[in-house]
């Protein structure tokens, strides 16, 4: 079965095979006032099919720090490496936190208000043909996203984007800066390192 391979500085985080799955996401997420530098995330699950609907997690905020090379793998014959879990495996416990009274204004204002731990983030991103990509966030961005997925509508390839966006267009939900798009065919790889 095809599926999504994903390492970090050439280790072995988790192997997800499309078995059953209708969608496999990894995506890795940082932003300017967090300590963590990014975190990794590996997910999938069955989706739009009733009682038999399923959302799986492989690996959950696995911390990226500056220069590790993160690299997704799509393969035509992939072995689910561990078995996923649940967000109520993951998370037994009820949260203690309670965010419903906070409005998005509110949320807004604390984030915007918060000191900067890094001004920006680097990129370099080395797809599996051509030259390799190297940008970087704006003086605004306050945060980055980037996302390698396998969706069943599209079974032979596996979309890659690399984005940034401030806080004010997220809380309006608007686009942000589009760094990368690009798409990986079976045996293709794509690599990001990250800096500031």
């Amino acid at each position: 079965m095809a599926g999504l391979v994903v390492k970090v500085n050439g280790r072995l985080l988790a192997s997800v095979s499309n078995a059953d799955l209708n969608l496999i996401s990894v995506y890795v997420h940082g932003d300017v006032i967090r300590e963590e530098f990014a975190a990794l995330e590996v997910t999938g699950g069955l989706y739009g099919h009733g009682d038999a609907d399923k959302h799986l997690i492989w690996v959950n905020d696995h911390e990226v720090s500056r220069d590790d090379e993160v690299e997704i793998s799509f393969g035509e014959d992939v072995s689910t490496s561990h078995a996923g879990r649940t967000i109520d495996e993951l998370h037994p416990e009820p949260s203690s936190q309670d965010g419903s009274g906070q409005s998005i204004d509110d949320l807004f204002e604390e984030l915007s208000s918060r000191p900067k731990v890094r001004e920006k983030f680097a990129f370099e991103l080395t797809p599996p043909k051509g030259e390799v990509i190297r940008s970087s966030t704006g003086a605004d961005d306050f945060a980055f996203h980037f996302s390698a997925m396998w969706k069943w509508t599209k079974p032979e390839e596996a979309r890659v984007s690399l984005a940034s966006n401030t806080l004010e267009k997220i809380v309006s939900r608007q686009d942000g800066l589009n760094h990368a798009k690009l798409t990986l065919q079976f045996g293709e790889k794509v690599t990001l390192r990250i800096g500031t």
